[in-house]
């Protein structure tokens, strides 16, 4: 049961250190799975950044609630449909990233430049097209097929869509990603961005991880909420 708690104090930091750097706003949400279960959490109907302990909802993967007092969101099939999808999958955030919807909403792909961007998403961002919210499963499982095994979709005009294989890492790719559009937006303003291959988008990314950047990340980013 402590476990139980600690993931839910994980998944709240996470929540807070997205509202702070202006990531996840109002209407964004994140999830975890529970290990070794069909069970997830999520903030309910509330904004992440103001979420505690009693705003946090356990679903089962059909979105059935089990456990919790608020209302889970809309888009809650968003998340289910990669859990059901994508077993290695451990936590899943929805963003609607200022930069990365700019970009999205004028046409414009997600492209690795530099070494966050590359580690984030790999050599480009697939784009999801279908406007609106995501409130059916078979709207999240398209979504699913768009991704073809990314760990980050682009919702045109909406956001986006990160997955990872921890809460830590999930949420320091979803900072990544929106610093890497802001840089991208930039660069394209400035002249021709010297975009990375998938071959050193690969290597670029070994290299960060290697080095813990995630960790280092987290630990960072933890401290400047704690400052607070």
């Amino acid at each position: 049961m402590e476990a139980y708690y600690e993931l839910i104090e994980k998944l709240l930091t996470a929540c807070r250190i997205l509202d702070h750097e202006g990531i996840i706003d109002e209407l964004g949400h994140f999830s975890v799975r529970i290990p070794d279960t069909d069970h997830v959490l999520i903030n309910g109907k509330i904004s992440p950044g103001q979420a505690c302990e009693k705003d946090i909802v356990l679903l089962d993967l059909d979105g059935n609630r089990l456990k919790g007092e608020l209302e889970p969101a809309k888009e809650i099939p968003l998340h289910l449909a990669v859990y059901q999808r994508c077993p290695k999958v451990v936590a899943v955030v929805h963003t609607h990233s200022p930069n990365i919807v700019a970009l999205s909403a004028a046409g414009i792909e997600l492209r690795a430049m530099e070494n966050l961007g590359a580690t984030a998403f790999g050599e480009k961002a697939p784009i999801f097209e279908e406007p609106g919210l995501v409130d059916t499963f078979a709207m999240g499982y398209r979504i699913v097929d768009t991704m073809a095994g990314s760990n980050l979709a682009v919702l045109k005009g909406h956001g986006d869509l990160v997955t990872g294989e921890s809460i830590e890492e999930t949420c320091i790719s979803a900072l990544w990603a929106e610093k890497a559009a802001a840089l991208q937006s930039q660069a394209m303003m400035l002249g021709k961005p010297d975009w990375f291959s998938k071959e050193v988008a690969h290597k670029v990314r070994d290299q960060v991880i290697a080095g813990k950047a995630y960790q280092r990340a987290w630990n960072y980013f933890s401290w400047r909420i704690g400052k607070k």
